[in-house]
């Protein structure tokens, strides 16, 4: 089952609610994408108060970025109220909220047969872009990925091996089993020049 994350507050609601909370928002896009890969059709992207506008911003970004056949939610798709809690000092308080449904379009049989394997390159953005991008592959079916970087990014690269292995998908190989490759690549420079860098090639498999 793919991995809601909700607060503390929120243990034990339904598995297609996604309560956003103060964790990064790429945190709550690679949420809502495993679930919709995982076959679930419909997800509830919710959030109070101050965190409205990022929840917003999950439901934008996983349309527009990562899963572009999702349905428009605008309309229908989009609630919006107030909802009654309870504060430390034992008052109560009414607080607003959103909640955004993310519909996937496609049915299971719609789907092409996925590649049997595909690279993400390592490069400057944050680890959980590239866990991200891991995780939605395996999800979809591709039952190999490998993870390259060069040079500083070597780090990330392993960092994003673990996250994966570790947070969302712990039935995968250890890559230690054979699956790491380090080795040295010639780049050319912007005087002309060329150089060699190391690199490493971790490949994740089901």
């Amino acid at each position: 089952m793919a991995e809601t994350i909700v607060g503390a507050e929120h243990q034990g609601a339904p598995d297609n609610v996604i309560y956003v909370g103060k964790k990064p928002t790429m945190n709550y896009v690679l949420a809502v994408v495993t679930q919709i890969n995982s076959g679930i059709g419909t997800v509830m992207i919710k959030a109070r108060g101050n965190l409205i506008s990022k929840a917003v911003d999950v439901a934008d970004i996983v349309r527009k970025r990562f899963l572009t056949d999702l349905k428009d939610p605008s309309g229908e798709g989009i609630a919006i109220g107030s909802e009654e809690l309870a504060n430390e000092d034992g008052t109560k308080s009414k607080v607003s909220y959103i909640q955004i449904a993310a519909v996937s379009s496609k049915r299971k049989d719609d789907n092409a047969a996925p590649p049997k394997s595909s690279m993400v390159y390592i490069g400057r953005k944050p680890t959980m872009n590239y866990v991200l991008a891991v995780v939605t592959q395996m999800n979809s079916g591709v039952p190999s990925v490998t993870v390259k970087a060069r040079g500083n990014s070597i780090s990330k690269a392993v960092d994003v091996v673990e996250i994966v292995r570790h947070r969302f998908l712990p039935d995968i190989q250890d890559p230690s089993a054979g699956g790491i490759a380090i080795k040295s690549e010639e780049i050319a420079n912007e005087d002309g020049t060329k150089s060699k860098i190391s690199s490493i090639q971790i490949a994740i498999k089901k």
